[in-house]
């Protein structure tokens, strides 16, 4: 009788940290809707030194919008995968820029659709409320936490250049080169603000099979362009639907 008890008392008090744990299954799902900002790194505009390279050739003031929806599915507690689809708006000029007076500049609308691995560093928590017993009587939360995660993926992209300032009359701008292949990386933040809603933030740097983002290839350019896009975004989950057995009634 007394293994029984043990038994008994062990299964109580393990069932609901299974519980808990598995938690995440019940909605592996979530939709993820995204506003942001997009920058360019290649051959028309960048820095006024010469020797800039990295973030330090990124022109800021040439900063703009992009819009993302996307799709994200866990397939385990830490790992998931997130399909997206992504409008962007990318501007460079060579004002302020050690190619001033060349005076080129362009625009590109871009439509991005891209699959990636996310692994969630730090746990994924929900937001949990309840009435405290404080005077004011508010609803206070609990068990939230800021998850963090990378991502790595594998896309394509169709844009198309429009040439701007000396750059519409020149012989070098291609426009017929319209499509590359993407290779999406970064990190993303994710904060609850339900128990289903969360609002995140994500940094991703892209590769770029082609080097006519921009409709510009010159004979020195030895690497192809890249751009960023930083993402606010919202997402909420899909809670899968509890199996009820049927009544039946006589």
């Amino acid at each position: 009788m007394k293994l029984s008890k043990y038994i008994i008392l062990v299964i109580l008090i393990v069932s609901p940290v299974l519980s808990v744990a598995q938690r995440w299954k019940l909605s592996r799902s979530e939709y993820v809707y995204g506003v942001g900002v997009s920058n360019y790194f290649g051959d028309i505009g960048g820095s006024e030194k010469a020797d800039a390279s990295g973030f330090a050739d990124i022109d800021i003031t040439n900063t703009r919008p992009s819009l993302s929806i996307g799709y994200r599915y866990k397939l385990y507690e830490r790992i998931a995968v997130k399909a997206s689809l992504t409008y962007a708006n990318i501007h460079g000029t060579d004002v302020k820029s050690i190619n001033e007076g060349r005076n080129y500049s362009f625009t590109t609308n871009m439509f991005e659709l891209n699959g990636h691995v996310e692994y969630h560093i730090t746990e994924e928590k929900a937001a949990v409320s309840y009435k405290s017993m404080s005077l004011r009587g508010k609803l206070k939360k609990f068990n939230a936490g800021i998850n963090l995660y990378v991502f790595l993926g594998v896309g394509g992209a169709y844009f198309k250049p429009k040439a701007l300032d000396d750059f519409a009359d020149s012989e070098r701008f291609i426009e017929d080169k319209n499509m590359g292949l993407v290779v999406p990386f970064g990190v993303g933040l994710k904060y609850p603000l339900t128990s289903q809603s969360y609002i995140g933030l994500e940094f991703g740097r892209r590769f770029i099979t082609s080097d006519y983002l921009d409709g510009f290839s010159p004979e020195a350019s030895d690497a192809k362009d890249v751009y960023y896009f930083t993402v606010i975004n919202v997402s909420y989950k899909i809670k899968r639907k509890s199996k009820r057995r049927p009544e039946y009634r006589f």
